[in-house]
């Protein structure tokens, strides 16, 4: 069974994670397996964002794991979203065990283990890191989208055999592969320089459900140093609801804490 410090990292990890993370008009379509030497950076970007999920409201269940390298854990989560404003997560082991609700401003936070909670300010954190929109970079994260904006412009294209790859010229260093059959994102790279840190994320088995593609698996791993964590989500379960909710009330003999000694 996960312990109690384990279990509060495995919850805030998978949650802050993501916090640090038409153009030229080609007229013929583009349907080959292999990646085309004629297709410019903008008309694969016009495709990819063709090909992303678009929805008002989102619910979830995911099966997670978690291997930070010595031990591997697992746990269930209810995730609810509301596009670019507001991410839901409850976590369960037969019984729940934490919840998060996170918005552009604060994330707030509670775990029943030791019985604390976080209700924190995040706007100066994620500035320090370049996210300007927390919940949408949180989001693409999951759902096979670019944690950059796609459309800030800075982006080149990187030569691949079996891909079409590319990279962000300016701010934080991230890479794309995106699949040149489907414009799926099949992995994207996210270099943090301000933690020295690595992402890599990778997506797979994309189905389509009420007309929305979204990626059935993702594997995110977490590289610094010698360090190497990886998250796995499988996805079950997704609907698109018309009206959502997002419960956080926080029990009242729960101890607060910081980010910082959350995460001690």
């Amino acid at each position: 069974m996960m312990n109690n410090k384990t279990g509060k990292i495995f919850i805030l990890f998978s949650l802050l994670l993501l916090l640090f993370l038409e153009g030229c008009s080609t007229k013929k379509k583009i349907l080959s397996d292999l990646p085309s030497n004629d297709i410019e950076v903008s008309e694969i970007i016009k495709n990819s964002k063709k090909s992303e999920l678009k929805f008002q409201n989102l619910r979830n269940r995911v099966k997670v794991e978690f291997n930070d390298g010595r031990s591997t854990q697992s746990v269930s989560l209810s995730l609810r979203a509301l596009d670019q404003e507001l991410i839901w997560i409850s976590a369960s082991m037969i019984v729940p065990i934490a919840k998060i609700l996170l918005s552009n401003e604060r994330v707030v936070f509670y775990e029943k283990f030791q019985k604390t909670y976080i209700n924190q300010e995040i706007d100066l954190i994620m500035s320090a890191l370049g996210i300007k929109n927390p919940v949408k970079s949180f989001q693409n994260l999951l759902l096979g989208k670019s944690i950059l904006d796609i459309n800030r412009g800075g982006w080149e294209r990187v030569e691949n055999p079996n891909y079409y790859v590319l990279k962000s010229s300016k701010g934080i260093q991230s890479s794309l592969f995106i699949n040149p059959k489907t414009f799926y994102l099949n992995q994207q790279r996210v270099f943090i320089p301000l933690l020295s840190s690595l992402i890599t994320i990778d997506y797979s088995n994309y189905k389509t459900i009420e007309d929305k593609t979204v990626p059935n698996n993702v594997l995110i791993s977490y590289m610094r140093g010698n360090k190497i964590i990886k998250i796995n989500l499988e996805y079950s379960q997704f609907d698109f609801p018309k009206n959502l909710t997002f419960p956080m009330e926080i029990p009242t003999d729960y101890k607060i804490k910081t980010l910082d000694e959350i995460l001690k």
